[in-house]
C-alpha cells in the first residue's frame, strides 16, 4: 500500500515538473498572442491604429447613393413622397405610426441637406436615424442605453483633427455636435412619446363615416326653399311655380282690372277753375318770367359797363 502510494505522489510530480509547465506556458503565451492579435485586427478596423484608414460603414446601407442624389433635387413634398415609397409607408396619410415614422426620416434629411452634407454624410446620418430608432421600436432600449449606443456610433463617424481629410467621408468635430444637439431637440427630448408609440396600441378613433342617404326626388322640377335657402315668403312670391288654375285666375283678375280702369271716365284738372282765375294764374306766372328776365339783363348790362370801364382806363394809362 505505501509503495502504490509513492507512486502516485512521483506521478503527480511529473506532471507538475518543470518540462510540463513550460508546455503550459507555451500554450497560454499562444492563446495571448491570438487575442493580442485580435485585438489589433479589430483596433485597424476602428482605425485606431496609425497609419491605417478607417472605412465607413453606415454609409449606402439604409438609403443608396441613387435614392439621395434623387431626393437632393426634389422640394419637401417631393421628399416626403419619395421616402414613402422607399420606405413603403403607403397608408402615412392615415396611419398615425407610418406618419409620424415618416416626419422622423423627412425631417433628419432635411436637416442634413440643409447643413451641407455630402451624399455619403447624408446617407451614413440616415443608417444613424435607422439605427437609434430601431433601438426604441425594436431592442426596446432605454434613454441611458440608446444614448451610449449613440456615443458609441459618433466615436466611429466623426473624424478627430489629427486625423487626415478622407474627401467627406466621416463628419468633423463640429458636425458631430450638431448631429449630437439634432438627435437630441429631435428624438431623445421624446423618447416616452416614442417608446409609447412602438410599445401601446393607440384606441382606433373613427375620423369620418360615409353614409348613404337616398333623397326622394319631387315631380316638381323646381328646387324646395329649404335647398335654395329662402324664406318661404320669397320662395312663394319668387320661385314657386304656379299651377295652371292658379295662373288662370291671376290672369282673369288681372283682364278685370284693366277692364274697369279703361271704363274709368278720366277727369279734367281745370273742371274746378273758371276764366278769371285762369287768367289770374297765368298773369302771375308771366309778372315772375318778366322779373327774372329783367334781373338777368340788368346783370349783363353791368357786367359789360364794367368791361368797357376797365378798357377805357388801361387806354388812358397808355
Amino acid at each position: 500500500m505505501s509503495v502504490h502510494r509513492i507512486k502516485s505522489r512521483s506521478g503527480r510530480s511529473q506532471v507538475d515538473s518543470p518540462t510540463s509547465q513550460s508546455g503550459h506556458n507555451t500554450k497560454r503565451n499562444v492563446s495571448l498572442q491570438k487575442i493580442s492579435d485580435k485585438t489589433v485586427t479589430e483596433d485597424q478596423a476602428d482605425g485606431r491604429v496609425p497609419g491605417v484608414q478607417r472605412k465607413n460603414t453606415l454609409a449606402w446601407t439604409f438609403i443608396s447613393s441613387e435614392q439621395i442624389s434623387d431626393l437632393i433635387q426634389l422640394t419637401v413634398d417631393g421628399v416626403q413622397k419619395r421616402l414613402a415609397e422607399i420606405l413603403q409607408l403607403r397608408l402615412f396619410e392615415y396611419s398615425m405610426k407610418q406618419g409620424i415614422l415618416l416626419d422622423y426620416y423627412v425631417s433628419g434629411f432635411w436637416w442634413a441637406k440643409e447643413q451641407n452634407f455630402t451624399m455619403i454624410q447624408i446617407s451614413t446620418f440616415m443608417t444613424l436615424l435607422k439605427t437609434i430608432l430601431t433601438n426604441v421600436s425594436e431592442k426596446r432600449l432605454s434613454l441611458l442605453d440608446n444614448l451610449k449606443e449613440l456615443k458609441n456610433i459618433m466615436a466611429k463617424i466623426v473624424q478627430s483633427s489629427s486625423e487626415k481629410s478622407d474627401g467627406g467621408e466621416f463628419f468633423t468635430v463640429d458636425q458631430g455636435k450638431a448631429i449630437i444637439n439634432y438627435m437630441k431637440i429631435s428624438l431623445f427630448q421624446h423618447y416616452k412619446l416614442y417608446e409609447f408609440l412602438y410599445t401601446q396600441t393607440p384606441d382606433i378613433q373613427i375620423l369620418d363615416t360615409k353614409l348613404n342617404v337616398e333623397v326622394i326626388k319631387s315631380v316638381d322640377p323646381f328646387p324646395s326653399p329649404l335647398e335654395e335657402s329662402l324664406t318661404w315668403d320669397i320662395f312663394s312670391s319668387y320661385v314657386l311655380p304656379q299651377s295652371p288654375e292658379e295662373f288662370i285666375e291671376e290672369a282673369a283678375v288681372e283682364v278685370e282690372e284693366s277692364s274697369e280702369e279703361a271704363q274709368i271716365t278720366p277727369v279734367d284738372p281745370l273742371a274746378g277753375y273758371t276764366i278769371d282765375d285762369v287768367k289770374s294764374i297765368l298773369g302771375e306766372v308771366t309778372a315772375d318770367v318778366l322779373r327774372n328776365l329783367q334781373t338777368e339783363i340788368n346783370e349783363r348790362l353791368q357786367k359789360q359797363e364794367e368791361a368797357y370801364t376797365v378798357r377805357i382806363n388801361k387806354l388812358i394809362q397808355h
